[in-house]
């Protein structure tokens, strides 16, 4: 398996370093007779971690509880004191180990995995890599060492690691680096060459060299959130600050004073406002009662007006009084005259002539 980012003659350098051979330790044909089920709890106290961190944890671990069984029905957080608070990804770690032996358990009411051992070498790998919450570094390292499956673990330190040896050109996905392992190693080798590798991370972890490649990879914390406060329409904006800088934090600091000073600037304005308005009020009604007061005189003196005409009023009423009747009277006279004519007139007309009664006498 070619790819451009591998170097496979610096693999090979790096296994023929660390062989187990030529360190001290128990030879990786040893594992196979044991049983599947510590395997499996090794492999996942091992991923992520050195082989000192796995193996004390694992002493601890079974020296808390009673048997494997016992581990299956704990909680997390009731197993993470006997491994400690240190250890790195605790709480996934532990949550995995159950998940994966209650998942067993369920499958033949037991915690074992020697029926797997009757199987094919396919059925094996499928039956492995389906447990619950199983993780492809422990499905690997279980299949090989305990089933005689060719695989290759591989977890993110080990790729970190290799990158920093120069053996790969840049980190990759641990599924694609154990793929690419897998290719690279042959299958009669497997055994030594997962030794050494994991003897090459020990030395990493020994020398301080892990430690530094983990806090690269740590998220970056996110940002705390910046509490602005509402800003009214009346308040004037800011002058813009640069966002790399500290005092872009303290924005909210002087935006509060300011408010405030806006809230006693409102209410300064408004209460002279207010005296104002009463004080116009008190100086419009005080004239206009002056005023009231001086007209009294002047209608006074208009009252002794009024006396003083009625006098000279009612004379010349009596004055027009008498004359009328003296304008109307000739009036009414000439109105019966005239009627006295027209009586005399018409009495003349119906009496005969006193000289025509002579002449017929």
């Amino acid at each position: 398996m070619k790819t451009k980012w591998a170097k496979p003659a610096k693999l090979s350098a790096l296994l023929k370093k660390h062989h187990p051979s030529t360190e001290k330790g128990a030879p990786a044909e040893e594992t196979a007779s044991e049983d599947p089920i510590m395997v499996l709890i090794h492999a996942w106290l091992l991923w992520e971690a050195s082989s000192e961190q796995a193996e004390t944890a694992m002493g601890r671990l079974m020296e808390s509880r009673v048997d494997i069984n016992e581990i299956r029905v704990s909680l997390p957080h009731e197993l993470a004191p006997a491994m400690g608070k240190r250890y790195p990804r605790l709480e996934e770690r532990l949550t995995g180990i159950k998940k994966s032996l209650h998942s067993i358990y369920l499958r033949r009411h037991e915690i074992s995995l020697n029926y797997v051992r009757e199987k094919g070498k396919r059925d094996a790998k499928a039956e492995i890599e389906s447990l619950d919450g199983i993780n492809p570094f422990v499905s690997a390292r279980v299949l090989r060492l305990s089933f005689d499956v060719h695989a290759m673990p591989a977890d993110e330190q080990l790729s970190l690691l290799l990158h920093e040896l120069g053996v790969i050109a840049e980190p990759v996905e641990h599924e694609v680096l154990a793929s690419w392992l897998a290719s690279e190693v042959k299958a009669g080798d497997a055994h030594h060459a997962i030794a050494a590798l994991q003897s090459a991370v020990d030395a990493a972890w020994a020398d301080g060299t892990m430690t530094k490649l983990a806090r690269k990879r740590r998220p970056a914390k996110p940002p705390e959130p910046v509490v602005v406060p509402e800003t009214t329409e009346e308040e004037v904006p800011s002058a813009p600050v640069d966002a790399g800088k500290k005092p872009a934090i303290k924005k909210p600091v002087t935006k509060k004073p300011a408010t405030k000073k806006a809230a006693t600037k409102k209410a300064a304005t408004k209460k002279p406002a207010t005296k104002k308005a009463v004080t116009k009020k008190a100086v419009t009604k005080k004239p206009a009662a002056k005023k009231a007061a001086a007209k009294k005189p002047a209608a006074k003196k208009a009252a002794a007006k009024k006396s003083a005409a009625k006098p000279v009023a009612k004379k010349a009423a009596k004055k027009a009084a008498t004359k009328k009747p003296a304008a109307k009277k000739p009036v009414k006279k000439k109105a019966s005259a005239k009627k006295v004519a027209k009586k005399t007139a018409k009495r003349k007309t119906s009496r005969p002539a006193p000289a025509a009664r002579k002449r017929v006498g």
